[in-house]
């Protein structure tokens, strides 16, 4: 039968199968070490002097294998389902970990500057110089990195392209299968009505709507008009070309990857999980940041 679990780091409950009793692992909520007991110790001993049972326990004894027999069928048909969610589990906490340090560094930056970050970093004639991923590494601890960038010079510069070769870990979803590669995890939402529209980024006192409940940035698979892919390329999502599916048309639509939904940051600073069947309502409520959409308190549970 499932023995509950509690984490000694996180303090996170899980219901575990025995098959797992005495086992080692990691906690599907923080990734920490932990090391299952022995479900069987704490069963009580039979009398071993005992050699004649009443029926009725024989019985009962019956009911009870049958019932276990079940169960082990069950836990192998549908036992990697569980596992796997519970690994989706540990994916977005990572992830939302990831969201929270990025929408801090972004925050840090508005209170210095008055506005958040450029999306894309424009020189006089309007020519794209560089991704806010660049601008906000003083503030997620990479000044040694930001300083070997040329800010005077594109971003597919060469030497722009070999410091982008380093690529901070907190850009890199962790449900990424290319973990050796360049692609950032996450993006801005960009275009009129947002919180970075054409005519330039907002201030966090522009903000008329919910903190808590408008998004700074969100998970996402690379942008389709990307040039190379890398995560120093000013590119982001177009809010004009969404229809505010979560998981749809990949490289457009927020999401694409992790199959249940898609994590992001809000305002606020706060990570959040969008389930696939978040209406794109909601959705269009969360991305604007004035549109005076009433939204339940709920909503981002």
């Amino acid at each position: 039968m499932p023995y509950l679990f509690t984490c000694p780091h996180c303090h996170a409950q899980t219901q575990v199968e025995d098959q797992y009793s005495g086992k080692s692992g990691e906690c599907f909520s923080c990734g920490a070490p932990i090391h299952l007991p022995d479900f069987a110790a704490s069963t009580p001993t039979k009398n071993l002097g005992e050699r004649k049972r009443p029926l009725g326990v024989m019985i009962a004894a019956g009911v009870v294998l049958t019932m276990l027999v079940c169960i082990a069928f069950a836990a192998i048909r549908f036992g990697g389902a569980s596992v796997s969610r519970l690994a989706e589990i540990r994916l977005q906490n990572a992830s939302i970990k990831n969201l929270e340090s990025i929408a801090t560094a972004l925050n840090a930056y508005a209170a210095d500057y008055g506005t958040y970050p450029p999306a894309t970093l424009r020189d006089s004639a309007g020519l794209p110089m560089h991704s806010w991923r660049v601008l906000i590494l003083p503030y997620l601890g990479e000044q040694d990195l930001y300083d070997q960038f040329d800010l005077s010079k594109p971003w597919d510069h060469e030497l722009n392209l070999q410091a982008s070769y380093a690529m901070p870990s907190v850009y890199i979803h962790p449900n990424d299968t290319n973990r050796a590669g360049t692609q950032s995890g996450y993006y801005l939402i960009t275009g009129p009505g947002t919180l970075f529209p054409p005519t330039g980024p907002l201030a966090p006192d522009k903000i008329q709507d919910n903190a808590s409940q408008t998004i700074l940035v969100i998970a996402g698979a690379p942008p389709i008009n990307r040039a190379i892919g890398g995560w120093a390329e000013p590119v982001d999502l177009d809010y004009t070309a969404m229809q505010g599916v979560i998981n749809g048309t990949v490289g457009i639509e927020p999401g694409g990857r992790m199959s249940s939904g898609a994590t992001m940051a809000t305002v606020d600073g706060r990570g959040h999980f969008l389930p696939n069947d978040l209406p794109p309502r909601t959705f269009a409520a969360l991305v604007t940041p004035n549109g005076n959409e009433p939204l339940p308190d709920d909503t981002l549970d």
